[in-house]
């Protein structure tokens, strides 16, 4: 059956047995311990019941002190929340002590400690102070012990395991009794390897050669592997890592626009595709100018991973905490940006080692800004950092060398080698360092399963719960590293696995319903790059163009580049990208949360590119004259597979249930231009599209005046109103219901003419305003107009009386309120060369095919 439902979210709790605290609590409730509420109560309770400071004699870091018997009473009674003061105390009550006092927990952290009070408070017996007061504490840590190599293990009976990788996981299903799943049909297998390493959808060739065994999956994988798609697909991944971005962000009055950050991509695409290996793909974005002391533009545009951050008003401080940043948690998986102010409180970084790492940084410049963007040198004479106290720059410590860290180095030496750049990048990138293959491969892992084997995989600090698979994760950083770090070498074991290529429909396993364990695969959504690129490669019109230049994909006429060369703006990103979850270019992102939001079905909905890629997608099959067979085409385009007879007959009834597109009067939500004229007895308002749209305007013809239309037009910035009967009407239709307020300027610029009239009117509520001007600017503020799915509110402008010299200028800003959403429309930003047409009822069926779940999942 065709389902047109845009996503179903299934939301899962896990509740443990109300008992009383268990001597021995499981491993699950231990690591949820750690990995929930330990955090929880360091942030909101040790400052004022912690090692320094017990108020009411309670310290909240320590276990014995939370559960013992007190003045007050008991803060965390296992099993039994009503007698816990620490959840009392928590709800706020009018008539009793608010905790914490600086402002109430959130609703889903009150719920998570209710949850573990009542399910016993699990609490590590041996722990003492959360805040974890040994200061070699972290030597015992399993993210600082070396990389092992650790040797598979060998299961009796085992059929399954066909890589090293099956047999580290069937050992842990074993222990749990559980067993994995069959292999996944091929269908299923070529979707889910097309998507994870090229991130396209398969062609029904690519499906029925794999099922009938002329090609094999292994066949498969290496030539995806070896696709120049690859690079594209990958590089997007670490874009998100870099904060990749074309601006900088806000900064004054100077140019945003980073020129040339397109070749810092270009360079990701070509390293990926040439399988770069990985100690040397970090260590060309910490130092390509050492490394290459002749090399070309190109190859020097590695270091765009560091000079791509924002650009904090030019305050050179935060530029260079921010690459500190996005090395140190992007490659290392630690949080060095912390000990800025004050050493780590948990992790073995002293402010002096930040401020080492800070010497690096201010010891190097970029030659020339007006040139290039992607480019770092060394200072003719390097900076000896001193510590900031209290990361005050007036205020200065001690100097400090620039060196590497004291927790990874064996042997630390201060750094000769100018600014040490490419000394810190080695260190880095070397195969005795403990975190870097470890972070790198975790990443990998988290990109192909949808969850990490670390579930913090930009933090594995002391307080980083432990992998869910340890062996796994140093078997796989080793045979990285052994490997000679080549990333395909590490991708094609992994995919060639039986865990990889298992079924994903299997329901949850009661004692793993995480699917820590990896009993099943994990069902994973498209993200938003292949989400689109699959849309306009199911439509035919994919530019296949490998690298180039950033493009706007959020404007008419929409490029059919693949997604990763989108135009990344930091300071204004589009709706489009934050409604589907695009990593923020601010800062680094460690990874991606799929959210569901009405603003996604929307888009799927309404978008001018969408039915514009529905309508090419009909289009295909528009020479097959029989239905049935055209239907059987579009699936096989759409899903590469034949439609059952079930969904032949469905969508045949679709097409013959008299499904016609919309009226002219039925318009689509958005922006849209046109001309007509206000009826005041009725307060309505007759409105015509534009036909012709040309040198960035919309109006009568090619000519102007137009022989039927006059003057009317419209561009982005305002227009000119014809005669009686032709005012200029731009038209906003409501995609949803809320509250929304409109603010702008009118302008009648010349200073000539009897001016214009400009009027607001809503398709339900009638005329909201009206303005009467003349060689002037008058502002717009409507501040609440209610309205609901689907109403239209024109801005219509008239002329005073004759249309000489009625040029005008009308800016207008939406803000559409609803419940806790806010979208914003621009009628400048989002003027457009497109108006969106009612599809016609093939391209109808095509959109359905579009819309669902089995289009948008991978499985």
């Amino acid at each position: 059956m065709i389902r047109t439902t845009w996503l179903i979210l299934f939301l899962g709790c896990f509740c443990a047995a109300g008992s009383a605290y268990a001597d021995e609590p499981s491993q699950s409730e231990l690591d949820h311990f750690e990995r929930h509420i330990r955090p929880l109560l360091v942030n909101q309770c040790v400052s004022c019941h912690g090692p320094k400071k017990q108020e009411s004699g309670l310290r909240m870091d320590v276990r014995a002190s939370a559960f013992a018997e007190l003045d007050f009473g008991t803060a965390i009674v296992p099993g039994d929340p009503q007698a816990s003061r620490l959840v009392k105390v928590i709800h706020y009550s009018d008539d009793d002590v608010q905790m914490p006092p600086k402002g109430k927990l959130t609703d889903q952290q009150i719920r998570l400690l209710e949850a573990w009070v009542e399910s016993g408070a699990a609490w590590p017996k041996d722990s003492g102070s959360v805040a974890n007061a040994d200061p070699d504490a972290w030597k015992k840590h399993w993210a600082f012990q070396p990389i092992s190599r650790p040797t598979p293990p060998t299961i009796d009976g085992d059929e399954w395991s066909t890589t090293n990788v099956d047999r580290f996981v069937l050992r842990k299903l074993k222990a749990a009794a559980l067993s994995p799943q069959a292999k996944a049909e091929p269908r299923t297998l070529v979707r889910r390897v097309f998507a994870d390493l090229v991130g396209l959808p398969p062609t029904l060739d690519d499906v029925q050669k794999l099922a009938v065994g002329e090609v094999s999956f292994e066949a498969t994988v290496d030539r995806l592997l070896a696709s120049q798609h690859f690079g594209e697909r990958w590089a997007r991944h670490w874009m998100d890592v870099a904060r990749y971005s074309d601006t900088t962000g806000y900064l004054f009055e100077e140019k945003r626009d980073l020129g040339d950050a397109w070749k810092y991509r270009e360079w990701l695409i070509n390293a990926f595709n040439d399988d770069m290996p990985i100690d040397e793909f970090l260590v060309h974005q910490i130092a390509a100018d050492k490394v290459l002391a002749k090399g070309t533009d190109d190859e020097l545009a590695a270091t765009g991973y560091l000079t791509l951050g924002r650009r904090f008003l030019n305050n050179t401080h935060d530029i260079i905490d921010d690459r500190i940043d996005v090395v140190t948690r992007g490659m290392l998986g630690f949080t060095v940006t912390c000990a800025r102010c004050h050493d780590h409180k948990f992790d073995p970084i002293p402010t002096a080692d930040y401020y080492s790492l800070y010497g690096v940084f201010a010891s190097t410049k970029e030659p020339d800004r007006k040139k290039t963007t992607v480019r770092l040198v060394d200072l003719p004479k390097p900076i000896t950092p001193s510590i900031f106290k209290r990361g005050q720059a007036g205020n200065r410590g001690k100097r400090v060398p620039r060196q590497f860290l004291l927790a990874l180095a064996a042997d630390r030496k201060p750094f000769t080698d100018g600014s040490g750049r490419l000394e810190l990048a080695r260190a880095i990138a070397s195969g005795e360092n403990p975190l870097t293959g470890r972070v790198f491969v975790n990443r990998v892992w988290g990109y192909l399963f949808g969850s990490f084997l670390v579930d913090t995989p930009s933090d594995f600090g002391v307080r980083t719960s432990p992998p869910s698979h340890p062996e796994l994760l140093d078997y796989l950083a080793g045979s990285l590293i052994d490997n000679g770090w080549s990333m395909k070498k590490l991708l094609r074991e992994i995919v060639l696995s039986s865990v990889y290529q298992q079924r994903s429909d299997a329901e949850p396993a009661a004692v793993d319903p995480e699917n820590r364990l990896l009993a099943r695969m994990n069902r994973k959504r498209l993200d938003f790059e292949a989400h689109r690129d699959a849309l306009i490669a199911v439509s035919g019109e994919l530019d296949p163009t490998i690298g180039g230049k950033s493009v706007d994909i959020t404007k008419a006429p929409f490029p059919k580049r693949r997604s990763v060369y989108a135009f990344i703006d930091r300071q204004n990103l589009p709706g489009l990208f934050r409604s589907f979850d695009l990593a923020s270019p601010d800062t680094h992102a460690p990874q991606r949360y799929a959210t569901t939001v009405p603003q996604q079905g929307l888009f799927q909905l309404n978008s001018p590119f969408v039915h514009e890629q529905a309508t090419a997608l009909a289009k295909q099959t528009e020479s097959i004259g029989d239905s049935e067979q055209r239907i059987i085409e579009l699936f096989k385009l759409a899903y590469a597979r034949e439609p059952s007879a079930y969904e032949v007959s469905e969508s045949l009834k679709f097409l013959d249930s008299g499904a016609q597109p919309a009226t002219i009067n039925r318009l689509l939500p958005g922006w849209h231009y046109g001309y007509g004229s206000f009826d005041a007895k009725a307060a309505r308002v007759s409105f015509t599209r534009y036909p012709n749209f040309s040198d960035q305007t919309w109006r009568g013809g090619s000519k102007v005046p137009d022989e039927k239309l006059g003057w009317s037009l419209l561009h982005s910035k305002g227009g000119h109103p014809g005669e009686k009967g032709f005012a200029a009407i731009r038209r906003w239709v409501a995609p949803g219901g809320g509250s929304l307020s409109i603010r702008g300027i009118l302008y009648h610029k010349p200073k000539q003419g009897d001016g214009i009239v400009g009027r607001i009117v809503s398709s339900r509520l009638g005329q909201l305003a009206e303005w009467k001007v003349a060689h002037r600017a008058t502002p717009i503020v409507l501040p609440r107009v209610e309205v609901q799915a689907g109403d239209v509110i024109d801005f219509v402008c008239e002329s005073g009386g004759t249309v000489s010299h009625d040029s005008f200028e009308w800016s207008a800003k939406l803000r559409l309120r609803s419940g806790g959403t806010v979208e914003r429309f621009d009628s400048v930003k989002q003027f457009s060369g497109t108006q969106s047409k009612p599809l016609d009822v093939w391209s109808q069926l095509a959109q359905v095919l579009m819309l669902a779940n089995e289009f948008v999942f991978v499985d």
